[in-house]
């Protein structure tokens, strides 16, 4: 069975006065309109198609969709001088067209995968149609170097995470990531930052304080507003976050209930808006991969997908057709994972991080904590750190399809050369230390898997939850570091839990016994 997205070929938007603006996965890149030829067909000097085999296809055009159109045609490979064969789906837009093409050379595809997944990205293409605005007139292109250096230069000292093996300045990183900087300060639109986060809180109690947002992830959205507020003192419109939560990619993996993500979902929502209105919007995997489709065209699409469970949790329908949907349409081959394991230093890192990380996150999980040995429990985190990679691959392929121009940032220790760019998900003004172990497992600190202490002198610490609580660094592998430990055991000075109006946990607060 192959995967639709290893298809596509790239993604267009055609503009009625002859501008044609193609993306693909790792660029974009504009054709003039003197290199279209001159029949009015976007691909008329791509294809190698006779005018009328091309105005047959036209003419053989089928609704796949409320208003997109599909046709064949054969485009031809300058490289080479040799042709391929294409499926191109595509709609009017008002002022325009825009559509997807994908190459039809061998394995062949189901139609019906190819029939979604186009509907899929040209139904999502919203965001992208918007970044493709003509740029703004009154920007002349050195002011345009002049913010954007700027901008960036904010990002760097108040967002970037730099790990140990960083490339942001030795391999092109920042220049990738300044080029998509530039790209919207040229159209005068608020940057957009993609980040995949906020899923669901970690199974183990250990480490948080229950299972829904807390004051930890009110310190992220208020770091968001100190980067957001940073960047509007130099470039007036400002910035906009669009967290994509990851929480049912992985929620039966990581020992989480489906319903319980969907209510820690909402919940971050509402404390996002409740916050800041409009600064942050947040997405759902079903919101992509399931809205605006038929259910006959969901169930064609995910039959004979089935996924592996070897964690025990409480299932919804939704949101296992969400996770079906997205292996069939953006999976990969388990064996060239197993081969990149093998062969491939970051891969193999990756691996063992996140089974390191689920050892620990499992450690107290009854599918864990029921296995008659360590090594048995090692072997089950092996497992799943191997699916996880699996489903991570499969959640970025869609991320970077759906997003292809906007910033895409990650909880991650990236090395920064891109198209990924690790941030700190809490802003450094606000904590009393950023470091943590769970580096080693290829995490940042984040909300989701600690608790915070206030301190007395009004800085933030993200701790495990039975670090704070004295009972020392306990089973597994929970992070302590003796910089936090002196921080928490200030003389004359005790913890005591806050909770929100309804009862609920916060945070914990350094206070006085005097």
């Amino acid at each position: 069975m192959g995967y639709p997205k290893d298809k596509i070929a790239f993604m267009y938007i055609h503009r009625e006065r002859g501008e044609v603006c193609f993306i693909s996965q790792s660029a974009s890149w504009h054709v003039p309109v003197a290199d279209q030829g001159g029949d009015g067909f976007v691909f008329s000097s791509m294809v190698a198609s006779t005018a009328a085999e091309l105005e047959a296809a036209k003419n053989a055009t089928r609704s796949t969709a409320p208003e997109i159109h599909k046709y064949n045609i054969s485009f031809l490979d300058a490289a080479s001088s040799s042709s391929w064969e294409a499926t191109v789906y595509e709609r009017y837009i008002g002022n325009g067209f825009e559509g997807v093409v994908f190459s039809m050379d061998e394995p062949a595809l189901e139609s019906s995968a190819t029939d979604y997944l186009a509907t899929l990205l040209l139904d999502n293409s919203v965001m992208t149609r918007d970044c493709l605005l003509e740029p703004f007139a009154s920007h002349t292109p050195l002011e345009v170097d002049v913010i954007a250096s700027k901008v960036v230069d904010i990002i760097e000292a108040n967002y970037i995470h730099f790990p140990r093996h960083d490339q942001w300045f030795t391999s092109g990183g920042k220049q990738r990531f300044a080029d998509k900087v530039r790209y919207h300060v040229a159209r005068n639109v608020p940057l957009e930052f993609i980040l995949p986060a906020f899923p669901v809180k970690s199974c183990n109690s250990d480490k948080t304080l229950g299972k829904y947002p807390d004051k930890a992830e009110e310190l992220a959205i208020h770091s968001m507003k100190i980067v957001a507020d940073l960047i509007k003192a130099v470039y007036a419109p400002g910035v906009h976050y669009n967290v994509v939560s990851d929480g049912h990619v992985f929620s039966d993996l990581v020992g989480s209930d489906d319903a319980t993500v969907d209510t820690y979902g909402e919940m971050f929502r509402e404390m996002a808006h409740d916050l800041y209105p409009g600064l942050v919007s947040f997405y759902r995997l079903d919101e992509f991969l399931l809205d605006n489709h038929s259910d006959e065209s969901i169930e064609e699409l995910v039959s004979g997908t089935e996924l592996e469970h070897p964690v025990a949790t409480d299932l919804t329908s939704n949101a296992e057709t969400a996770r079906r949907a997205l292996i069939r349409l953006f999976g990969s081959d388990e064996s060239a994972v197993h081969r990149d394991i093998k062969e491939d230093p970051e891969t193999r890192n990756l691996y063992r991080g996140f089974s390191r990380f689920m050892l620990e996150d499992l450690y107290e999980h009854k599918s864990c904590k029921s296995l008659p040995s360590k090594s048995a429990k090692k072997k089950l985190c092996s497992q799943v750190g191997f699916l996880m990679i699996l489903r991570n691959r499969a959640y970025s392929a869609m991320v970077e399809w759906l997003f292809p121009l906007q910033l895409r940032v990650s909880i991650h220790p990236h090395p920064n050369r891109g198209p990924k760019y690790g941030i700190n998900v809490i802003h450094s003004s606000l904590v009393a230390a950023q470091r943590s172990s769970e580096e080693r497992n290829f995490h940042i600190p984040t909300p989701w898997h600690n608790t915070v202490v206030e301190l007395a002198d009004g800085k933030f610490l993200l701790l495990h939850s039975k670090v704070i609580r004295g009972w020392g660094s306990g089973v597994g592998d929970l992070a302590w570091e003796l910089e936090h430990e002196m921080l928490l055991k200030r003389d004359g000075f005790e913890m005591a839990l806050v909770r929100y109006p309804d009862g609920r946990p916060s945070h914990y607060r350094q206070v006085s016994v005097c």
